[in-house]
């Protein structure tokens, strides 16, 4: 259960970039007709992130792939809001991509994993069971995207704030886990 809960609190961080990112990229950023170029840029990081932990999970196993990415979500998250913060939540665009490239690749490792770690006791009702975990993460997730994209105020400020504590909350749960 507490991976289920994990990988609700990490998509909900997801969903509050989603939710973000259009207001961030085009309009705080002045990207407009660019945006979409951006947004796929960093969609990249996601997917290469899929085939470096197609690599990386038969050598090292999914819980230690996790935690490490957990690991580095959080930390790089925190350190980042120090830089928005010192920037009055407008840090410099190639720094926030560079950010967001990174972020995005430890959220790639993440949700594969996870996933398959809630999985893992379920696979006598593997049907059944992806759906309940699909739905119940879903359900965790939904709120936290929502309230993080509600939040946005023209600055990044909401957006690493809401990656650091959600980081934070998965990574106390996964470090509780019995």
């Amino acid at each position: 259960m507490i991976y289920t809960l994990t990988t609700g609190i990490v998509f909900g961080a997801f969903l509050g970039y989603l939710n973000s990112a259009q207001q961030i990229l085009e309009i705080q950023y002045a990207l407009g007709e660019q945006f979409p170029l951006y947004f796929a840029l960093l969609a990249l990081a996601i997917g290469g992130a899929s085939l470096l932990n197609a690599k990386l999970v038969m050598r090292y196993g999914m819980h230690w792939l996790s935690k490490r990415a957990l690991l580095l979500f959080t930390l790089l998250s925190g350190v980042f809001w120090l830089v928005t913060y010192s920037t009055a939540g407008h840090p410099p665009l190639v720094l926030l991509m560079a950010y967001f490239m990174l972020a995005f690749l430890a959220l790639g490792m993440l949700f594969g994993n996870l996933n398959a770690l809630a999985m893992e006791p379920l696979g006598h009702i593997a049907g059944i069971g992806a759906s309940v975990i699909g739905s119940l993460s879903t359900l965790i997730a939904i709120p936290l995207g929502t309230v993080i994209g509600q939040a946005y105020d023209n600055t990044v400020l909401p957006l690493i704030s809401g990656f650091f504590l959600l980081g934070l909350v998965a990574s106390t749960a996964i470090v509780s886990r019995r």
